[in-house]
């Protein structure tokens, strides 16, 4: 390897330290072949780069073991929401006109929002205007029985559809399994208050995944300047015939195979331009800006318009999102009105962006959560943990304006109809495994089930508009 390496200047992934100015530099060198003569072992050995380095990246883009073409390739983008903490029911999907018992809910029904085109009287909270309008495109899943209030166990169950008081399992969470069967550029990527993504042994192709804390790491792999992506592809083209030359001289074999789907991969990215695409612009940024309430979590504003690049521009299938926030034990209307003022904006300005691309069809959008909070307001005029949750999907070409399951008067969890999804003493209670079934059946098909026979789908959380 000591002979082909360079002056392509590429930025150090790992936080290399600043050299100082007698003859270093604080940026990485890999030369060319033509450029050999000019690029000493000293400086080689010091920058480390061959082509096994290069081999590493195509690991860490998780393109290190050849993928063969999916059996499940995705058939939606999914967009993953967690909403952190374990959201009060009663403002955000399951406002009640009063308790029967007498409980008191501090809670104003005449507030709620009714949702579009919804059959009855059905609301959302009341500082939802924006969402509720989004009707047509939206399924509200009520009643969900999550059998613990602890923020981690309820947070996994959600994410993987395992229960565990412990709140640790070993299991896939159900981005990580769609994200599994991807081809795209960035199979599954984290952003600002996504959950962790998970793996296990169970997953039928290897997933690589971009975590939140890695995202500027990723980004520097990238450069965005023309003449720095062309000439990494040439060094990519030196490799390309390398492997050629190899390849026709011993014959196929996986590590040949592995390289070679890697470099096409770093090729793909470098000639799409990926460094430019996870940069925000002004643009980018500007819907999520215009008419925000006046306590806009920035940060958050940008993690949407991010995922709006992203999804917009077929280079993910998963993106793990989150807001926080939610795990509010007093004073809940002062708590609860910004947080749910920032959820309707983004939530909805996201929709409306990925209808106006034309990608809100093929996308499906997930907000869940820990668990819900008690009916009743307590000492401190808060509301506490409650082993029944809620969720919202979005998108995805469903059939909007329904609700599955349900709660009492109490927010006590009731059965459902599994093809209507209305209220049935004869019917099932929902669980996180159905959400986590329904999705993995909408995003990878019916057939990918026998894969994951604890997460079973019912067809009210299926159920396509136009079927």
């Amino acid at each position: 390897m000591s002979r082909q390496q360079n002056k392509l200047k590429t930025q150090c992934d790992a936080g290399c330290e600043p050299e100082t100015a007698e003859g270093s530099s604080s940026l990485t060198q890999i030369a060319l072949p033509h450029e050999a003569d000019a690029y000493t072992r000293r400086q080689f050995l010091r920058d480390g780069v061959s082509l096994c380095a290069g081999v590493s990246l195509a690991s860490l883009l998780g393109v290190g073991t050849a993928r063969a073409q999916s059996s499940y390739a995705p058939q939606r983008k999914l967009v993953w929401i967690n909403m952190n903490g374990g959201w009060d029911i009663l403002e955000v999907t399951d406002p009640k006109v009063g308790s029967t018992s007498g409980i008191d809910m501090s809670y104003t029904w005449g507030e709620a929002r009714p949702m579009a085109g919804a059959a009855g009287d059905v609301r959302l909270g009341r500082w939802m205007p924006r969402m509720a309008a989004l009707g047509a495109d939206m399924v509200v899943v009520r009643g969900i029985a999550m059998g613990t209030t602890s923020h981690m166990a309820g947070s996994v169950y959600m994410d993987t559809g395992i229960l565990s008081n412990a709140g640790r399992v070993n299991a896939a969470s159900i981005p990580s399994i769609v994200a599994s069967e991807s081809g795209a550029t960035i199979p599954i990527i984290q952003l600002n208050g996504g959950s962790d993504p998970q793996i296990d042994r169970g997953l039928l192709k290897p997933v690589s995944v971009v975590r939140a804390g890695n995202l500027d790491l990723y980004r520097s792999m990238y450069p965005t300047a023309q003449d720095q992506i062309d000439r990494r592809v040439m060094m990519l083209d030196y490799l390309k015939s390398s492997l050629t030359r190899v390849s026709g001289e011993t014959g196929s074999n996986d590590r040949l195979t592995a390289l070679i789907a890697a470099e096409e991969k770093i090729r793909g990215q470098l000639t799409s331009n990926v460094g430019s695409r996870l940069q925000l612009s002004a643009t980018d940024r500007a819907p999520f800006l215009a008419n925000a309430p006046t306590r806009l979590d920035r940060g958050m504003a940008d993690a949407f318009a991010l995922a709006t690049k992203l999804v917009v521009g077929d280079l993910v299938t998963c993106i793990n999102l989150g807001i926080g926030g939610f795990d509010t034990h007093a004073n809940q209307t002062m708590r609860m009105e910004p947080i749910m003022a920032n959820v309707d904006h983004l939530i909805a300005t996201f929709v409306e962006q990925l209808r106006a691309a034309g990608k809100l069809d093929s996308t499906l959008i997930v907000l869940y959560t820990d668990f819900g909070r008690t009916p009743k307001v307590n000492n401190s005029n808060g509301r506490d943990h409650w082993p029944v949750g809620s969720a919202l999907m979005l998108g995805g070409g469903l059939q909007g304006s329904r609700v599955v399951g349900g709660t009492d008067d109490n927010l006590l969890a009731l059965s459902a109809d599994a093809n209507s999804g209305a209220v049935s003493s004869s019917g099932v209670q929902i669980a996180p495994t159905h959400l986590g079934g329904a999705v993995l059946e909408l995003t990878l098909g019916t057939a990918y089930a026998r894969y994951r026979p604890y997460l079973e789908s019912i067809p009210a959380l299926t159920r396509l508009r136009g079927a």
